[in-house]
């Protein structure tokens, strides 16, 4: 480990993507939720997602996303990897978590460092400031913030609310000292008032599936960990919140509208993004939409919104908005900016 000098920062360096080999398209996902495929095309904006099988797990794609970044960027080093921090609400099991899993898998070094961070829509926003902030106070140089919340696992098929609109995904995003996009000041937000209206009520505390009571208690034992969600209140929620956010976030970073090239919103569905837009009175080429083919993949949307966009070269000199908002409720909105110099 070499310390940071004053002038360095930690950058986000890379990302890498990945979906399960298993995908359903919106025909199959119609008739079990009662629900017209085209609606879901056109109105979710949904034509198909992937989906893991039974047998597969959190730490099989989350290692498939973190191998991509070794594999296209040989620069990055696994024996150099300091830190790695996992965001997800499904990990594999109550406990350990499942960044260890994961660390253990790739073979990472035992001095490495890890942990879940358990958010959702707003996870891989919060995720880069905490990375961020972690590393430097440690002088690390090295570390990965991975992203996997495989919603397939938690939502029933005949769930009008939620089987149209989610995908399986996970990224891996590479943070460097050395060169990379530059991560400003993060608003940041928390109304746990309203937190049941996107929640899984059984497997915690509140509703246990074991334990100590669970031998005396018949209620406790085969209860289903199923998502709950309140589309209504989830938009008004969106609607009320994230524009204010959004301002916040320019003021504290010192900019207005017109300095953002991209705005890149959590991926949530067709329809909730065209509101927000139409809100915030942007263009539609300042605010991409990612969800044809993946789903609302929960805190992988905006990495792979961002990644699509920097495959394509379309980020170099920019400076783009990212907003992650949903269960918590929780928002999160940052500035990125991506130089165009040798050492950005």
């Amino acid at each position: 480990m070499t310390a940071l000098n004053g002038s360095e920062s930690i950058r986000l360096r890379a990302i890498a993507s990945c979906q399960p080999d298993l995908v359903v398209s919106s025909e199959e996902i119609a008739p079990a939720a009662g629900l017209d495929a085209d609606f879901i095309k056109n109105k979710i904006g949904v034509e198909s997602r992937a989906f893991l099988r039974s047998d597969e797990t959190v730490t099989d794609l989350a290692s498939v996303a973190c191998e991509k970044i070794f594999s296209l960027w040989p620069e990055c080093k696994r024996d150099e990897i300091e830190a790695m921090v996992l965001v997800t609400q499904n990990p594999d099991y109550r406990l350990p978590h499942t960044a260890a899993l994961v660390q253990n898998r790739l073979g990472l070094s035992t001095s490495c460092a890890t942990f879940d961070i358990n958010l959702g829509c707003s996870g891989w926003v919060y995720g880069l400031s905490v990375i961020k902030g972690f590393m430097m106070a440690e002088g690390m140089r090295n570390g990965l913030l991975v992203t996997c919340d495989p919603y397939s696992k938690i939502v029933r098929r005949d769930d009008r609310s939620t089987a149209a609109l989610f995908g399986d995904a996970a990224t891996a995003t590479w943070m460097s000292a050395e060169r990379g996009a530059t991560i400003g000041r993060l608003d940041q937000g928390t109304d746990g008032s309203g937190a049941d209206k996107l929640i899984v009520r059984n497997g915690g505390s509140v509703n246990p599936s074991g334990g100590w009571w669970s031998d005396m208690n018949v209620e406790t034992q085969g209860r289903r960990a199923d998502l709950e969600m309140d589309g209504g209140a989830i938009f008004n929620f969106m609607i009320n919140r994230v524009p204010q956010s959004i301002k916040n976030c320019l003021d504290r970073n010192g900019l207005s509208f017109d300095d953002i090239d991209y705005f890149i919103f959590h991926q949530a569905s067709r329809f909730l993004l065209d509101t927000l837009r139409k809100r915030l009175k942007l263009s539609e080429e300042k605010c991409p939409v990612y969800l044809k083919d993946v789903g609302n993949t929960v805190s992988s949307t905006i990495p792979m919104t961002l990644q699509r966009l920097m495959d394509s070269d379309s980020l170099e000199g920019k400076t783009v908005l990212i907003s992650g908002f949903g269960v918590g409720l929780s928002w999160g909105a940052n500035i990125l900016f991506f130089g165009g110099g040798k050492n950005d």
